[in-house]
């Protein structure tokens, strides 16, 4: 298990300008074999949080802890070094050396390393991580000569060579065009499960988040916003920063009219909306709609159903292929609806739409977030 206890790191300010706190008590757990991201935007702390594990940044205080060993205690100044952290590790760069072949660049921390193995055994443990990433056949191809893809899998390969008990991934898939990183994407994550290696990964990207994580850690301005399965991120937004951050999403102000055991009920523009409540509310508070494009239905004209219902005309559409993003105006509402291709609207179109309670969340207005 992993193990971070109220992580804090602050960068001091430059040229007269303030000090920026990039960890404000970060506090999280990782059981092992999980496949755990830190998600968030450009200096949310994802990215300082994951050097802080590798040894390469030191916080300020807290604690981190691994198989129950302390690698980092702020309160007694022990800090354990980054090569006895037993730790892998793949860069965005993938940070390959051009002057050596795929085998040399992976043999590099076994010749180097503190323990430094015997050549049979080198040679044992590259060839056996080579085959894990499926080039075993290019052991002896100078470096310059992959693939990116390819060299994303030597940087991978190097990384579990000597069996780490955690895999730190930094952004590993940022250059790579769309289709490679759908592909790596999926082998990254069958991978690493295969062999149950606990593995942090840190990202930007909402798709590789839900596609690969089997927990997600949300980060804003150096704290925690929310943790969860993909699902719960995505389907479960306890902010209205959560939902516009995790895909596309309808936020519909209002003000809470009524709590009861279904739900709490917001009066909108759109008019009463009933909810499922990702906090606690009071009548009177003011409250935002979470409705995602899928969750909206269009309902037949002759519909007698009146919960959550409400007209709107088509205002644009754009065709993606798969998908249909559709654009319509319900009142002052500016609202979007993803449909089926084979289904699609005309601009100018009269809908009847709903919104499954269970399907609607209700999240603290801005300003309010938990």
């Amino acid at each position: 298990m992993l193990e971070l206890e109220r992580l804090q790191k602050t960068y001091p300010g430059r040229h007269g300008r303030p000090a920026v706190t990039a960890l404000g008590g970060v506090s999280f757990q990782v059981a092992e074999g999980t496949f755990y991201t830190l998600l968030g935007p450009s200096g949310c702390g994802k990215t300082t949080t994951l050097q802080c594990i590798a040894g390469l940044e030191v916080p300020d205080s807290g604690a981190i802890r691994m198989d129950g060993q302390v690698v980092f205690d702020g309160a007694s100044n022990l800090v354990v070094p980054a090569n006895r952290r037993g730790l892998g590790m793949v860069f965005q760069s993938y940070a390959i050396w051009p002057h050596m072949s795929v085998f040399d660049n992976v043999a590099f921390p076994l010749q180097y390393g503190r323990r430094r193995p015997p050549s049979a055994e080198i040679r044992r443990d590259v060839l056996r991580a080579l085959e894990m990433v499926e080039l075993g056949h290019l052991a002896d191809r100078p470096a310059p000569m992959l693939s990116g893809g390819q060299q994303q899998r030597v940087a991978l390969a190097r990384a579990l060579v000597h069996q780490p008990r955690v895999l730190l991934l930094d952004e590993p898939l940022s250059n790579l065009d769309a289709k490679l990183r759908d592909t790596m994407r999926s082998e990254i994550r069958a991978l690493v499960k295969s062999f149950g290696i606990t593995t942090i990964f840190v990202t930007h990207d909402q798709t590789e988040a839900l596609g690969m994580s089997d927990q997600i850690l949300l980060m804003r301005a150096g704290g925690i916003v929310q943790q969860g399965t993909p699902e719960e991120i995505f389907l479960r937004p306890n902010s209205r920063f959560t939902a516009d951050f995790m895909g596309n999403s309808n936020l519909v102000n209002g003000h809470v009219v009524e709590v009861a055991p279904e739900g709490v009920r917001i009066e909108t523009r759109l008019g009463a909306l009933l909810g499922q409540p990702s906090a606690s509310f009071k009548p009177g508070d003011a409250a935002t709609a979470v409705i995602r494009p899928q969750a909206l239905e269009r309902l037949p004209a002759a519909s007698d159903a009146t919960l959550n219902t409400f007209d709107a005309t088509v205002s644009e559409t754009s065709f993606l292929g798969e998908t249909v993003e559709t654009w319509v105006m319900a009142g002052d509402e500016r609202l979007m609806l993803k449909l089926n291709p084979y289904d699609a609207c005309a601009v100018g179109e009269r809908l009847r739409l709903r919104i499954a309670p269970e399907h609607c969340v209700i999240v603290p207005a801005e300003g309010g977030e938990a």
